[in-house]
C-alpha cells in the first residue's frame, strides 16, 4: 500500500527537536505530540503506511517509538524491530505494552499473531543481563538493551482489580520474583500484559 503523509507532517517532522512516533493506536493515541502511525487512515493519524512492510523514516532520525497493545497484531516481529531499530537514532527508545501470553483475552481477538513472554524481548537484547535465564539473539543482528520489563496486572471487575494490582506490586519487586511467578503461578494468576521499555545498543 502507500504511504500517505497528512498535511503539514512532513514540516512537523523536519522541525522538531525530539522525534517521537507512536505506532498502531488507530483512533485512540496515548502519547500527547506524537506523530501517529496507523494502517487505516483515521481522525488524528498523521502517517497511513502498513509498518510491517516498511517504517517511512530516515535512519537515525527517531528518538522514541510507542506502541501499547499493537505489536500482537504483527506477524513478522523480527522484521519490524529490524524497523525500528533502523529508524532509532543511538540511544532512542522503544516503549509500550503487549497482552501477556497467560492473559485470558488474548485468545478472543483474532486478529492476534504474536505470543509474548517475560523473555521475548530477551531475544533481542544485546546484553542478556536482566534475567537469569539467558536465551539466544542470533535471530536478529539489529539489538537493543532492555531498560526495564514489568508485568501488568489488572481486571474490568472491581474486587479483582484491587487483589491484582497487589500482586503486581509483589511480583515487579525483582526479577527473581518475576522468573518465578511466570514460572510457577501465571495460570494461578494470570498476567495482563507486559510493559517494556527497549533502548537501541551501540555498536
Amino acid at each position: 500500500m502507500a504511504v500517505i503523509f497528512k498535511a503539514n507532517v512532513e514540516e512537523k517532522i523536519s522541525s522538531s527537536k525530539k522525534l517521537v512516533i507512536e505506532i498502531g493506536c488507530g483512533s485512540t493515541p496515548k502519547i500527547k505530540g506524537a506523530i501517529t502511525v496507523d494502517i487505516e487512515d483515521l481522525d488524528g493519524i498523521d502517517v497511513v503506511a502498513d509498518v510491517s512492510k516498511v517504517l517511512p523514516f530516515n535512519d537515525n532520525s527517531i528518538d522514541e517509538v510507542h506502541s501499547y497493545h499493537f505489536l500482537e497484531h504483527v506477524e513478522d516481529l523480527h522484521f519490524l524491530f529490524q524497523e525500528m531499530h533502523r529508524v532509532l537514532k543511538e540511544g532512542g527508545l522503544i516503549i509500550g505494552t503487549v497482552p501477556h501470553f497467560s492473559n485470558p483475552y488474548y485468545y478472543s481477538d483474532p486478529t492476534h499473531k504474536t505470543f509474548f513472554g517475560l523473555y521475548t524481548f530477551s531475544y533481542f537484547d544485546k546484553e542478556q543481563q536482566l534475567f537469569k535465564r539467558k536465551v539466544p539473539t542470533f535471530y536478529s543482528k539489529d539489538l537493543f538493551d532492555i531498560k526495564e520489563i514489568k508485568l501488568g496486572f489488572t481486571s474490568p471487575f472491581p474486587g479483582r482489580y484491587i487483589f491484582k494490582k497487589i500482586i503486581g506490586f509483589i511480583v515487579n519487586i525483582s526479577r527473581y520474583t518475576k522468573e518465578f511467578f511466570e514460572e510457577n503461578l501465571v495460570y494461578i494468576v494470570p498476567v495482563y500484559e507486559i510493559y517494556f521499555e527497549l533502548c537501541k545498543a551501540k555498536k
